[in-house]
């Protein structure tokens, strides 16, 4: 994996295995058609979510399509995900626009949120997913859009939101300087040209899912929590996420209005993060639902 958001998204795997709210999980499976069903995932990245769900027999058939505006992430998951399979005897199938895992076929569509909405978002789904994603866009803008890409009464699985805690330890002296200057950037990053981000996504989602006529009937927290074991090591490659998590708030902040200690309370982080004392969390929520149904017609 010599990119390195397709490393970051497969260090992550296990971190959002942890994390992913077990009960909003199984209310999900009583939202979710038995049998064949069609899934959009949007932000999909290197496929990790469908493995996910097919370890966890939420979905066995059916088509899954795995839309990123990545091209490089959407080469990787081919491979990402037939390597997987291997490793647990599934059957893969190379296809023209994807690959078929047994009875699952998975279409990798290369698309941006924005745009793939505009164009009509193509043929709606039983189930929509969004994970880690929906922090990364203007939600009031799109949120529409997005619930008109499932069929009406269709189910959604927004997941891993970000809600405005993020945690290092132990505890240094500038911490809340370069957090809060952190989370200021994502409410005022930009994406594509569009407002991208806000620092308390999962809080917010409540009423903007109400005000969209889809209230959420499901609700957990998923917060990332990142330790090492009693040696000193970190599970999987969950260093090296803790290292590209350093990274994203080192080239967000790094500039003329950098946080005074900024230099200082990086080195520092490394430091404990290459001798096995970093800790990290980050609060985020899951949350389900169902689409609005379709309006009834006039007699």
């Amino acid at each position: 994996m010599t990119y390195p958001y397709t490393r970051y998204l497969a260090a992550k795997k296990t971190v959002d295995d942890r994390a992913l709210n077990s009960r909003v999980l199984a209310d999900l499976r009583r939202l979710v058609p038995p049998g064949a069903c069609r899934v959009v995932e949007i932000g999909a990245g290197l496929g990790t979510m469908v493995a996910r769900l097919l370890e966890r027999q939420v979905l066995s058939s059916g088509e899954y399509v795995l839309l990123d505006v990545d091209p490089q992430l959407l080469r990787d998951s081919r491979g990402w995900l037939c390597a997987w399979a291997a490793d647990r005897g599934v059957g893969t199938e190379l296809l023209p626009d994807g690959v078929r895992l047994g009875e699952l076929r998975v279409r990798l569509v290369e698309a941006e949120i924005g745009d793939h909405l505009a164009s009509g978002g193509g043929e709606p789904a039983d189930l929509l997913i969004a994970n880690a994603v929906l922090d990364l866009v203007d939600v009031p803008a799109v949120l529409p859009g997005l619930l008109r890409l499932v069929v009406p009464g269709g189910a959604y699985w927004f997941t891993v939101n970000f809600d405005g805690e993020t945690v290092f330890q132990p505890d240094h002296p500038a911490d809340d300087d370069v957090l809060t200057a952190y989370h200021r950037t994502m409410d005022q990053r930009v994406r594509f040209g569009r407002p991208a981000g806000d620092s308390r996504t999962g809080r917010h989602l409540f009423h903007q899912l109400r005000d969209a006529g889809a209230p959420a009937c499901s609700v957990g927290a998923s917060d990332w929590v990142v330790h090492p074991g009693p040696d000193g090591s970190y599970p999987g490659d969950e260093a090296w996420f803790l290292e590209a998590i350093l990274q994203t708030v080192e080239e967000a902040l790094t500039g003329p209005t950098a946080p005074a200690g900024l230099a200082d309370w990086l080195a520092t982080r490394r430091a404990q993060l290459a001798g096995g004392e970093l800790v990290y969390l980050a609060h985020q929520l899951d949350l389900a639902g169902r689409s609005p149904a379709r309006p009834a017609v006039p007699g």
